[in-house]
């Protein structure tokens, strides 16, 4: 898996240049996952790569969403395209997409324990992430995929071709 930070060209409106190349995307907000018409679920994700202990969140199937948001997803993995999870930080890490769809992806939007859902500061490195920071989480159901991303932050998921090469960068410490 490889981390991706893009930069635009300078005086070139603020958007990745995956946006440029992408086949599919999907922007993550309430709006979308309402107009996906993906009904929310808590599950447990024991041993959080985030938090480091079993988290109960609420959260939208990862496969779900992206079948209602882009409809030849199928059509899209069996030709060996690239998911990106762009985050508000700049950070993008990549995954083939047929290693992605159907591994019990998530997309958490909050603590399932804490009142209003949101989520608690949780720390990272150096710093403390504060619930805006964290936002959208992937998480996976099972701790059996450790390789895929866990990034927080998520505002877009890009699909890209299959051969798709864009600048690398040892992203900014998202997850």
């Amino acid at each position: 898996m490889t981390s991706l930070l893009l930069t635009p060209a300078l005086a070139a409106p603020v958007q990745p240049k995956a946006q440029q190349i992408a086949l599919a995307h999907a922007v993550v907000t309430p709006t979308a996952f309402q107009a996906a018409a993906v009904a929310p679920e808590t599950v447990t994700i024991v041993a959080d790569y985030l938090y480091k202990r079993d988290l109960k969140v609420q959260a939208y199937d990862l496969n779900a969403f992206l079948k209602a948001r882009i409809s030849n997803l199928e059509e899209l993995a069996q030709d060996g395209a690239q998911i990106m999870f762009w985050c508000l930080d700049g950070y993008a890490p990549t995954a083939k997409l047929s290693d992605v769809l159907g591994k019990g992806g998530l997309i958490a939007t909050g603590d399932a324990d804490v009142a209003g859902g949101r989520w608690p500061d949780a720390p990272y490195k150096n710093t403390v992430l504060s619930a805006p920071a964290i936002g959208n989480y992937v998480v996976w159901r099972t701790a059996q995929f450790p390789a895929k991303p866990h990034p927080w932050g998520l505002e877009t998921i890009y699909i890209l071709p299959a051969g798709a090469v864009l600048k690398k960068s040892t992203g900014s410490g998202t997850g």
